[in-house]
């Protein structure tokens, strides 16, 4: 048996590579969890964490409480929030804080308007401080009433605000298999990760979605926004099938499949195929 001498242990320790935390980096694929506020007030406008939600007296059952997914420097957060998750671990935690500019932007006066009071009467909007109108495609809340008109104010309400995110890093995923499987319940939410089978082969990414998504209101669109996010992720594919699969009940005859989806290539060059 030979023994082991301090040099080669040396050269041992040196040939393993450490195994640290994971760190997140620009372009990863995150779950996480936050509670936004507004700085001056304190008060909150968004969450994640049902929990919190209860406690602050803000829980709603037809709200949908769980970590988000973030692509890192895909926007899917306030720009300024994913850039500060960059270097954050698994399980760590960090307050950030988002100025007017880097947030919905300052408060334009250009977008307080006054509108006659009969014309929002006519629109079905009760004259009141703190009723909503909506006016060409804007939400507006009404501030406040003057004699025969009424003042709207269609900037956010966050607008001219500091936002302050208290985020959470639940997960970094790594697996190009589970990414696109998180694609997908971001589509549809609800859906099981476990009901979506994935597989990869060659240039084309194959998706199994299970029946019940054939209920989903607008589940069309979701598909499309399933393939355009699979291939903006994964540079080698070329294209993304969506697959139904229907069963004969008794499975006495061939499964019928229904391929709902995209066939796309990196370059964008967009057609739909379906096969019934």
């Amino acid at each position: 048996m030979s023994e082991e001498t301090p040099d080669t242990a040396k050269e041992t320790a040196e040939d393993t590579p450490a195994s640290g935390p994971r760190v997140v980096e620009d372009g990863s694929v995150v779950y996480v969890d936050y509670v936004a506020r507004t700085k001056d007030d304190g008060n909150i406008f968004d969450l994640t964490i049902e929990e919190v939600a209860k406690q602050e007296g803000l829980f709603k059952e037809s709200n949908r409480y769980e970590p988000v997914l973030v692509v890192v420097g895909w926007n899917w957060l306030i720009e300024a929030v994913e850039e500060e998750l960059v270097g954050m671990e698994e399980g760590e935690t960090k307050t950030i804080e988002v100025p007017p500019e880097r947030g919905v932007g300052p408060h334009d006066p250009k977008k307080v308007k006054m509108i006659a009071k009969t014309k929002l009467i006519k629109m079905g909007v009760k004259i009141s401080r703190g009723e909503e109108v909506v006016m060409g495609g804007e939400r507006g809340v009404i501030t406040q009433v003057l004699g025969r008109r009424a003042r709207v104010d269609f900037n956010s309400p966050l607008a001219g605000k500091t936002l302050v995110f208290e985020v959470t890093v639940r997960e970094i995923l790594q697996d190009t298999v589970d990414v696109i499987r998180a694609f997908v319940k971001r589509r549809i939410p609800g859906i099981l990760e476990s009901r979506v089978d994935v597989s990869i082969e060659d240039d084309t990414v194959t998706i199994g979605l299970p029946l019940e998504t054939r209920y989903v209101e607008g589940v069309q669109y979701a598909e499309i926004g399933i393939a355009r996010d699979t291939l903006q992720f994964y540079k080698e594919a070329k294209r993304v099938r969506l697959v139904v699969t229907f069963e004969r009940p008794g499975g006495l005859a061939e499964d019928e499949e229904e391929e709902t989806g995209t066939d796309e290539d990196v370059e964008g060059n967009d057609s739909t195929e379906s096969t019934n």
